[in-house]
């Protein structure tokens, strides 16, 4: 099935320009500044299909749209709508899409100038749109074969670390696009000084000794919502000891369990880093749990933490 159509066949439809249009519509110039200089900030947020109670959850809805405004001040992409607004439209692209599956929800605020040959950011008009498209496993696969790039993460004075800027996505489309030719799943990315920093568009856990490990966030990793949730659950419903650190790569390779956790990853294994098994190859009983407990939570299925979804509706669409 096409990603731009529903599951019976409709066009979805889009936020563009301030209304909802049939995605085909929501086209942009050739000049458009952002298109040629990467002048964009954008979200992943995941909507995950609950059939008994017949509602889309978004996790975390809110906290994806305050850090995506962080970038926008950063990038002085000063878009017409507040964090309110953003939530509601988000809502009701979902709802009038009629999706009835795990989604993927996508908004992206850019410089909309139609000017090329300009490398500031001030005085360029700037705006939002907004898609959804049906996702299904984001990294192909329930355990992960991963090598470690030989592309390094860039530092926050090269380009900015903790937002989700556009440019600096051309690092992970590097070091995933060499990690898949080299037959692997995943790159893990190191960061200027050796140290691991994360995947190419997830965070990472190791376990040792009976303590779940993640990489400081001045070690240029992206402060994940999938890994702030992670931390939280493993401190407050299994006393699991949270250590954030800097990590060096021979670690990884003697640690007792890695895995991956991000919107769009959910929560990964790692079972093998560059052709070595992690522990026995398996996924850990620390992982197992961590991941059955995130993804009832996620789904609504977790009446303790129904806080952090909201939920949509699917309208019925009709011919």
């Amino acid at each position: 099935m096409s990603t731009n159509k529903t599951s019976t066949g409709e066009e979805l439809l889009a936020f563009f320009r301030g209304e909802y249009v049939p995605i085909s519509e929501a086209r942009v110039s050739v000049m458009t500044h952002a298109l040629h200089y990467a002048t964009a900030v954008f979200e992943g947020i995941r909507g995950n299909w609950n059939e008994e109670k017949g509602l889309i959850h978004i996790f975390k809805l809110r906290e994806h749209y305050e850090r995506m405004l962080r970038g926008c001040r950063l990038l002085m992409l000063d878009i017409p709508y507040s964090l309110e607004d953003l939530c509601q439209i988000t809502v009701e692209l979902v709802e009038r899409n009629g999706h009835r599956q795990d989604i993927y929800i996508r908004p992206l605020a850019y410089k909309s100038a139609e000017l090329v040959a300009n490398l500031k950011l001030q005085d360029l008009a700037s705006d939002f749109t907004l898609i959804t498209v049906p996702f299904g496993n984001y990294l192909g696969s329930d355990e992960l074969r991963c090598c470690t790039s030989s592309w390094r993460r860039p530092e926050d004075t090269m380009i900015p670390t903790h937002i989700k800027s556009s440019a600096s996505y051309i690092n992970s489309i590097l070091a995933k696009t060499e990690a898949t030719l080299a037959g692997f799943d995943e790159a893990i990315i190191l960061n200027q000084k050796g140290h691991v920093c994360e995947g190419s568009g997830e965070n990472l856990f190791m376990v040792s000794r009976g303590r779940l490990i993640t990489p400081l966030l001045e070690d240029n990793a992206l402060p994940g919502f999938t890994r702030e949730t992670i931390m939280d659950l493993a401190e407050r419903e299994f006393s699991i000891e949270v250590v954030e650190r800097s990590i060096d790569r021979s670690e990884l390779y003697l640690a007792d369990e890695v895995f991956l956790t991000g919107t769009a990853a959910h929560l990964t294994p790692v079972v093998e880093l560059d052709n070595r098994a992690i522990a026995d190859g398996k996924t850990g009983p620390i992982s197992s749990k961590l991941q059955r407990m995130y993804f009832d939570i996620v789904v609504g299925k977790n009446p303790k933490y129904l806080h952090w979804c909201t939920t949509a509706q699917p309208r019925l669409i009709t011919a």
